[in-house]
């Protein structure tokens, strides 16, 4: 993109200057054109009620944070990117989906128009530059696009109102699954495990409905169980790629935590982790989102260096509630392990103000309160 950008920039304005101010502004509209998509899928969410989960804005290190149980706000360090995450919320949720969808869309689409109408009354290279980074990152944000870590506004426009099948009723189920995610997420462990036991009454061999009731197995400390269900979910033979990314990266971290626990033979659960792993990146799921697992790990087999980086890597990059206090649970038990009681106290301190309950988190207070 910047290389094609900046061969058409020297044919309009063959200046030196003149492409260096339009390579300048491609940088800005490529910002601005992702930006514009998202802020537009935050305003058409809230409008709509559809669920926001996350809202991060920049990247780097973590500046600030608003963090609820349904709701995370973050800020960092250097402010160029807007990330938000939205799921089906009240219902109909894919009506009111493809409604921010669209509204992501109109938004971005008149941020081009008016890059474009810049470029065309000044014919400045800064504007034309604009014009082009802001087309381009519209453009291919609109082409529907599914990974394991995001999806496209173009898919939730062109592709969730042909959604048929199990898929389908994975959105007529969300109001459920999103009531049992939010009792788990604050502390309500007899709603959550109601409200767990209805949707296995309900939706019995629907996805989201299982990973709503892994999630509420394992806030309950029932690591075992959780692990069961997870590898079900990662042997779905019906699921996407992308789905089946995201199955093997929670059966790796829920192998990890089941060993730890005491449930699990070592071996059998270390082994079935590495290959969760494997499968999981192999798949597409992003790397560094693994690190919190990875520490787990590391720490269980002994390497508590790598542990401790790898704890505080996933610590600083993530953004969900429960995984950040998992993941300081972690980095807590690694400098355990390590002789720094002191460094552990302060890193459990940092969970605790997150989630206190969480069973890793009261486990490894319970831990260190003996030492």
């Amino acid at each position: 993109m910047v290389i094609g950008g900046g061969v058409l920039l020297w044919f309009v304005d063959g200046t030196a200057g003149g492409v260096g101010w339009g390579l300048f502004g491609l940088l800005c509209g490529l910002l601005v054109g992702l930006a514009a998509l998202q802020v537009g899928m935050l305003v058409g969410a809230v409008a709509l009620g559809v669920r926001v989960h996350r809202v991060v804005i920049g990247v780097g290190s973590r500046l600030a944070d608003w963090t609820t149980p349904r709701r995370v706000v973050s800020v960092r360090a250097v402010p160029l990117l807007l990330s938000v995450a939205v799921g089906p919320g009240k219902a109909p949720a894919r009506k009111r989906m493809w409604g921010a969808a669209l509204c992501s869309a109109l938004v971005g689409l008149a941020v081009v128009a008016v890059a474009i109408v810049f470029a065309l009354s000044s014919r400045n290279g800064f504007w034309i530059g604009a014009a082009l980074g802001c087309a381009y990152t519209v453009g291919t944000g609109l082409l529907p696009r599914r990974t394991a870590a995001s999806t496209s506004t173009g898919w939730y426009l062109l592709r969730l109102p042909k959604v048929t099948g199990v898929r389908a009723r994975q959105l007529d189920a969300a109001p459920l699954v999103g009531r049992a995610v939010d009792a788990a997420q604050e502390g309500h462990l007899e709603v959550a495990a109601a409200l767990a036991a209805e949707l296995a009454e309900t939706h019995p061999g629907l996805r989201t409905a299982t990973a709503a009731r892994i999630l509420v197995m394992e806030a309950e400390g029932r690591y075992a169980e959780a692990l069961m269900l997870a590898m079900a979910l990662a042997g779905d033979a019906e699921q996407t790629p992308q789905e089946a990314a995201v199955s093997f990266a929670a059966l790796a971290g829920l192998a990890c935590a089941t060993v730890e626990a005491g449930h699990l033979d070592a071996e059998l659960g270390l082994g079935t982790a590495v290959q969760a792993f494997e499968n999981a990146e192999t798949l597409g799921y992003p790397a560094h989102k693994l690190n919190g697992s990875r520490a787990l790990h590391e720490l269980l087999l002994g390497n508590t260096g790598k542990a401790i980086s790898l704890a505080r890597l996933a610590a600083d990059s993530g953004d969900d509630r429960l995984g950040r206090a998992d993941d300081l649970a972690t980095l807590a038990r690694a400098h355990m392990a390590a002789g720094d009681n002191r460094a552990a106290r302060a890193a459990l301190g940092e969970a605790e103000r997150l989630v206190p309950w969480w069973p890793r988190v009261a486990a490894t207070r319970s831990r260190l309160d003996l030492v």
